[in-house]
């Protein structure tokens, strides 16, 4: 071997000799340079005598491993110089001190002057392998970029209405019986401007005498908005019947009147909490694993130097994040990092609001409209830092007002801490003042909740009755564990001291254990004490079986009395289908059973429960549903709860169309379908099925994207190329096939065919009569064709046919 690198170095040519000797100078002199500059800043500066030697060296460059193409590299002196754009590309930061070189009205830098710096030549090859600390190197950021509001498609002016019709009979030992209808339904108008919304319930609607014991006939008005979304700016504008914002007291109103509000929902992956930052270092080029309480989550590629990630999924809590970093060679590196995290803090910089004015709605679902005191409150809060969250919340009334002032903090040990202070002022009772204070650490394994709130006897709140006291002091606290193999368990306490009505302690415990793959066995016990007295335990044991059906037992103990059961039941899915419960046992130590049937399909929800105790025995049938009217078309529906599309495929019937994977609805004679249930302010891809459709017709796209408004109706038309299909033979006036290749366009259609071997070119979108022209190497043809009287799905035969005028 030894033997072998000589010959080889004999070999070589004068020019790569001296390049492989120019190169070990450079590695050499820089490992020197690099040690004075840290024994004396001043010897930063390159030596240049009277006798500079220059020159250009073109080289194949890597850096750290990674191929980075031809480079010229200056070489003065023994020293490698590179231009600034190669230190931009090659990502390596130069140091503040590093003193430039100009050479053909180009500046150079010192490659001795980055810390950690080698040359690696292949003298055989002209190339080189630049090898330079990961410190040198820029960091990479794996970030998560807040996902910016999509465009909209435009909305079709909508109205829809829905539906909640439910019916009940109830006989009773030793009294008359009773029967009820009650509707629930609500009227909507939606397009470009925004949504409008009118809610009613009508009670006892089948009774005609106003002293019948279920009450007389009636309709309430329950709410009235409008709603306008703002995406661009995250905002949301409503006027009408809506609810107040909480804030840290948890505190809020239902009024009448505007409200202006940050909706961070109207940008969906929009991160509103500190993402926690892992970092680590890549000595080449890498592939990052990272494991999330042991979860792989992710996984990404670096170049060569430090990285940092905080694109991870979003969690809530604490946990530990596991990095694994692997080398092009394989080598791997491991960085295990713990986090904190928490959704009731804001990133950085992050505001979120709201703004309400208006007047308290009183008796809501008993008047029409009943309006008291007129009112406005607004809600900030700011995150400070990533562990700082401040809260400020004001309410004022003629009668009252409020302030609050809060804030949300990280502790040690990866906790969330909690402070508030509030003040209010009445006519009735003047000044008063409440605070709170909390603790909340969760974990994978085990979490900890505390909170204490105290509040003086003058203290009141907007919209509370005269004669409503706050609670003198309230406290809860809980602690939940979980083992591998010997299950959870958890502990509760809760105490409320009040003013007028003493005080009310509840203490419980429970414990869970799996049972088999997917089964669940659980113990509760609970005591109350104060005011109320009682003690309870129980136990329940949960089998989920096949086909999405659960059977469950239950027994529990209270006021001296057992109540036991078992059930079974088959939930309903999203699509269509049938679920059922049927539950018996013991109530009261009395005997209990009941049962239910719900039928689900594409336009409807029947439902029917039947229950039957000792002294009273009980049917309830149901209907929900809805109907909407888009576009000149009405459609029945499920309930509009969502957005929905109106689906257009001209002139065919019958064809699956669905979103996100799932076939929902059919089109009509007329090919048009309602989409219910798309995602506001997403992207909803809106699929057909292909095989549904004839093999005469052409489509470009099965599948669209659509991103509606809330609420709101789109139109979405698939554009399908219909007519009958033909196979034709081309032959040109020499008699031979025309050429594979050659161009045929049917008149009236920008489609274009492409000629096959033996002249045939298959030909879609066909009538009765056609036009079509061939074109080769700049000539062309026009071509009648006449089909014959066939089934639309049938592909005729059609040549050979002349195309005259064009050469080969």
């Amino acid at each position: 071997m030894p033997g072998l690198r000589k010959n080889r170095a004999a070999n070589l040519s004068p020019a790569a000799i001296a390049l492989a000797t120019t190169l070990a100078m450079s590695a050499a002199r820089g490992q020197e340079l690099v040690q004075a500059q840290q024994s004396s800043p001043a010897a930063s500066l390159p030596v240049v005598s009277a006798t500079t030697k220059e020159r250009i060296i073109p080289l194949e460059v890597s850096v750290n491993g990674a191929i980075s193409g031809q480079w010229a590299l200056l070489e003065r002196n023994g020293i490698l110089y590179a231009p600034a754009d190669a230190f931009e590309e090659w990502r390596i930061k130069l140091r503040a001190a590093a003193v430039s070189v100009d050479y053909r009205g180009q500046t150079w830098y010192p490659l001795t002057g980055v810390p950690g710096f080698e040359a690696r030549f292949n003298f055989a090859n002209q190339s080189v392998d630049l090898v330079f600390s990961p410190a040198s190197f820029a960091a990479t950021r794996l970030a998560r970029d807040n996902e910016a509001a999509l465009v909209l498609t435009p909305a079709v002016p909508a109205a829809f209405v829905n539906y909640d019709i439910s019916y009940t009979g109830s006989s009773f030992r030793g009294a008359s019986s009773v029967r009820d209808l009650s509707a629930l339904t609500e009227l909507g108008f939606s397009g470009n401007w925004g949504v409008v919304t009118s809610s009613y319930v009508g009670r006892n609607l089948t009774a005609s005498d106003p002293n019948s014991p279920a009450g007389p006939a009636s309709w309430r008005r329950l709410e009235t908005v409008f709603s306008r979304d703002f995406p661009e700016s995250t905002t949301t504008l409503r006027i009408g019947d809506t609810i107040t914002r909480t804030g840290v007291f948890g505190n809020n109103l239902y009024y009448g009147g505007v409200q202006l509000t940050r909706n961070f929902a109207l940008r969906p992956g929009f991160i509103t909490q500190p993402i926690p930052v892992i970092a680590g270092t890549s000595s080449a080029p890498s592939t990052v694993d990272l494991y999330i309480n042991d979860a792989l989550r992710q996984t990404s590629t670096v170049p060569t130097g430090p990285f940092t990630i905080d694109n991870f999924p979003l969690i809530t809590g604490t946990g530990e994040a596991r990095v694994v970093v692997r080398d092009v060679l394989g080598r791997e590196t491991v960085v295990v990092q713990p986090f904190f995290t928490h959704n009731d803090l804001l990133e950085e910089g992050l505001s979120d609001w709201s703004f309400e004015a208006g007047k308290l709605r009183r008796n809501l679902g008993q008047d029409n409209a009943n309006y008291g005191a007129t009112f406005a409150s607004g809600l900030w809060r700011q995150g400070l830092s990533k562990s700082l969250t401040a809260e400020a919340e004001g309410k004022v009334s003629a009668d009252s007002s409020a302030l609050s002032l809060g804030m949300s903090y990280e502790l040690p040990l990866q906790s969330l801490g909690l402070l508030a202070i509030s003040r209010s002022r009445s006519k009735l009772s003047g000044q008063g003042s409440k605070w709170a204070a909390g603790v909340e650490r969760t974990s994978l394994k085990q979490s900890f909740t505390a909170r204490v709130e105290g509040a003086g006897r003058a203290y009141r709140e907007l919209g509370w009755e005269d004669t409503r006291l706050a609670n003198r002091l309230q406290a809860s606290a809980s602690y939940n564990y979980a083992t591998e193999n010997w299950g959870a368990w958890g502990l509760g306490y809760a105490r409320i001291n009040t003013y007028d009505r003493g005080s009310l302690s509840t203490a419980s415990l429970n414990y869970s254990m799996r049972v088999g793959q997917r089964g669940a066995l659980s113990f509760t016990a609970t005591r109350v004490s104060g005011s109320s007295q009682g003690n309870s335990v129980g136990a329940t044991l949960l089998l989920p079986l096949e086909s999405g059906v659960t059977v469950s037992s239950s027994v529990t103990r209270r006021a001296g009395q057992t109540d036991a059961y078992a059930s079974a039941s088959r939930s309903l899915s999203s699509d269509t289908g049938t679920g059922w419960r049927a539950l018996a046992g013991t109530r009261g130590n009395s005997a209990y059973s009941e049962g239910g049937v719900y039928m689900q399909g594409d336009k409807s929800l029947l439902t029917a429960d039947l229950s039957a105790s000792r002294d009273q025995q009980t049917v309830r049938l149901g209907a929900q549903g809805g109907a909407v009217a888009i576009d000149g078309r009405v459609f029945a529906s499920r309930r509009v709860d969502n957005s929905f599309a109106l689906v257009e495929v001209v002139g065919y019937p019958d064809v699956s169309v669905g979103f996100q994977g799932s076939k929902l609805t059919h089109t009509d004679k007329d090919g048009v379908a309602l989409l219910p249930r798309l995602q506001p302010y997403q992207r909803n891809s809106i699929r057909l099925d292909p095989s549904e459709l004839p093999i005469s017709a052409e489509i470009d796209n099965i599948e669209l994207v659509a991103v509606p408004a809330s609420r709101t109706g789109v139109k979405v038309t698939f554009p399908v190329r219909s007519g009958r299909a033909a196979l034709i033979k081309i032959d040109f006036d020499d008699g031979e096939a025309a050429p594979a290749g050659a161009m045929v366009a049917l008149g009236g259609d920008a489609k274009e065919f492409f000629v096959a071997r033996r002249g045939e070119a298959f030909i879609t979108g066909m009538q009765a009569k056609n036009s079509l022209r061939l074109t080769w190497n700049g000539q062309s043809c026009n071509l009648a064709i006449e089909l014959p009287a066939g089934a639309l799905d049938d592909i005729t035969r059609i040549g050979p046919v002349r195309c005259s005028g064009v050469k080969r």
